[in-house]
């Protein structure tokens, strides 16, 4: 048997060798096609789910893109969008930059890691509603409460990832530093920066779409603007096509994020890290 199956696994690797964009390709069109047949089967099942629920219930696709055209006809899409997008992209910012930060410290000293995990436990543990509530207790409504939200949510997430990321770096490639006297910069970009990219870019992936969840809960409940406040309203009257036309919103502003800043970053970032250990 084996035998017979080692020629054409050979001619098959011989294909892939010669032709590794080509093969790279098609992989890529065929994940391309599974993917839109996915998106398809679920419109498909939203439709027949649609036809057997009560329209109080379920909205049609057909009955959403009516009341998504009508949102963003009357300028209501773009307002409410837009709100969000700001506080989701500085509550994000401040969440990861100092989730970073301090898991880059925390990861080069055991000391500080020690000191800080009883707040990580804290953070990671802690229920988002409660800490929705204690922001609207301390902030009130409006943009600082939901920040705040956003960026406490995130700080674990990027801490562990950054922490993780500095622990798996080979200890060999600091000595080797050490040996060869590197300045703290020079080991910073060369060594660490390099080691903990996959492990940060992989922290931000997740903060983004835990930050996304976190700043429509934080306008759900402590906001009079925003997606989250307008799918709240819409929840309130029972205007389910619209309510159904901001959950597209927000699939769409998430793949937006996905597809056109997280990918492309994290294709650079992996270049950069195959530069530096050439």
């Amino acid at each position: 048997m084996t035998a017979s199956t080692t020629p054409p696994l050979d001619r098959l690797r011989l294909e892939l060798r010669g032709h590794p964009a080509s093969g790279l390709r098609r992989g890529r069109r065929a994940g391309r096609l599974y993917a839109a047949l996915g998106a398809a089967a679920i419109v498909a099942g939203w439709q027949l789910l649609s036809l057997v629920v009560n329209p109080a219930i379920m909205a049609s696709p057909v009955d959403t893109a009516k009341a998504l055209g009508t949102l963003a006809l009357d300028g209501t899409l773009s307002t409410h969008l837009l709100i969000t997008l700001k506080r989701l992209v500085i509550g994000l910012s401040l969440g990861a930059v100092t989730g970073l930060v301090l898991g880059v410290v925390a990861g080069l000293q055991p000391r500080l890691r020690s000191f800080l995990e009883p707040l990580r436990w804290v953070g990671m543990t802690t229920p988002a509603v409660i800490i929705a509530v204690l922001a609207m207790l301390w902030f009130g409504l409006g943009d600082v409460s939901v920040i705040f939200i956003v960026a406490v949510i995130i700080v674990p997430v990027m801490f562990v990832n950054s922490v993780a990321g500095i622990l798996s770096i080979d200890s060999r490639l600091v000595e080797m530093g050490e040996v060869y006297r590197f300045s703290r910069r020079l080991l910073l970009t060369e060594v660490y920066l390099p080691g903990i990219g996959s492990h940060v870019m992989a922290g931000l992936t997740l903060a983004t779409g835990v930050a996304v969840r976190a700043v429509v809960l934080g306008e759900v409940l402590g906001a009079m603007d925003g997606i989250g406040y307008a799918f709240s309203r819409a929840m309130s009257y029972l205007e389910t096509p619209e309510l159904f036309a901001w959950v597209v919103v927000l699939l769409a502003l998430m793949g937006a994020l996905d597809f056109g800043v997280l990918r492309p970053l994290t294709r650079r970032t992996m270049h950069w890290r195959e530069g530096t250990n050439k």
